[in-house]
C-alpha cells in the first residue's frame, strides 16, 4: 500500500511538473511572438530564459532598489553577470537609450564588482551610448542583436511561430480542440476530403 501511494504521489508530481513546464513554454512562446507589446516583467522573464540557455543560473531582482540591475547571472554560486532590461517598443516609444543610461548602468556594474554587465533592449542605443560599450566588461544588445539571439537559442519556439504564421489564412478552427487550424486534405484511399488539426497537442494532429 505504501509503495502504491508513493508511486501515485510521484506520478502526480511528475504530471504537475509537466503541466507547469507546458505553461512556461506557452508563456515563453507568447512573449517571443509579442516582444514589443510585452510588459517589463515578461521581458525580464524572456531574458532570464535566454540566460539559462547560455548556461547561467539567474535571479530576477527587478524592483525599486535594484540599482538599474534587473537580473543577476550566476556561475555556480558566484554572481558574475549584471543585466539591465529595457522593454521599449520603438513603434510607440520615440525615445532612445542614452549615454547617461549606459554610464549609470556601468557604474553600478563596477561598484558591485560583477565580471560583466549586459544591457539589453527591444529598442535602440544612441551612438554616444554605443561608444561606452566595452567588449570585456559592458555589452550592449539592441533590437537587431536581440532578434539575432532569439532564434539561435529558441529555434523550436521560432519554428512554431513561423509554422503558425503560414496558416494564418486558414479561417476554420478545429472543432475538436478549439485551438488549432483545420487543414482540408484529400484521402486517395477513401476518395473523400477530411480535416487535420494543425495543433500538435490535438488528437486530430
Amino acid at each position: 500500500m505504501v509503495f502504491s501511494f508513493l508511486k501515485k504521489e510521484s506520478d502526480l508530481k511528475e504530471q504537475l511538473n509537466l503541466n507547469n513546464q507546458v505553461k512556461l513554454d506557452n508563456k515563453l512562446l507568447e512573449i517571443i511572438k509579442n516582444v514589443d507589446e510585452c510588459s517589463s516583467a515578461d521581458f525580464n522573464f524572456l531574458i532570464g530564459q535566454l540566460l539559462s540557455k547560455m548556461g547561467y543560473k539567474h535571479q530576477i531582482i527587478d524592483g525599486v532598489n535594484d540599482k538599474g540591475i534587473d537580473i543577476i547571472g550566476f556561475k555556480g554560486q558566484k554572481k558574475v553577470l549584471a543585466v539591465q532590461c529595457k522593454a521599449w517598443n520603438p513603434k510607440v516609444n520615440t525615445g532612445i537609450i542614452t549615454k547617461q543610461d549606459v554610464l549609470a548602468f556601468k557604474a553600478n556594474v563596477l561598484s558591485e564588482e560583477y565580471e560583466k554587465g549586459l544591457f539589453i533592449t527591444s529598442h535602440y542605443f544612441s551612438k554616444p551610448a554605443i561608444a561606452e560599450q566595452e567588449d570585456d566588461k559592458i555589452i550592449l544588445i539592441d533590437r537587431r542583436d536581440l532578434y539575432n539571439l532569439l532564434p539561435r537559442y529558441f529555434s523550436e519556439e521560432f519554428g512554431e511561430i513561423l509554422y503558425n504564421e503560414t496558416l494564418q489564412s486558414i479561417k476554420r478552427t478545429c472543432s475538436f480542440c478549439g485551438k488549432g487550424k483545420e487543414i482540408r486534405l484529400w484521402s486517395k484511399n477513401k476518395k473523400k476530403y477530411y480535416y487535420k488539426c494543425a495543433n500538435k497537442d490535438c488528437e486530430r494532429y
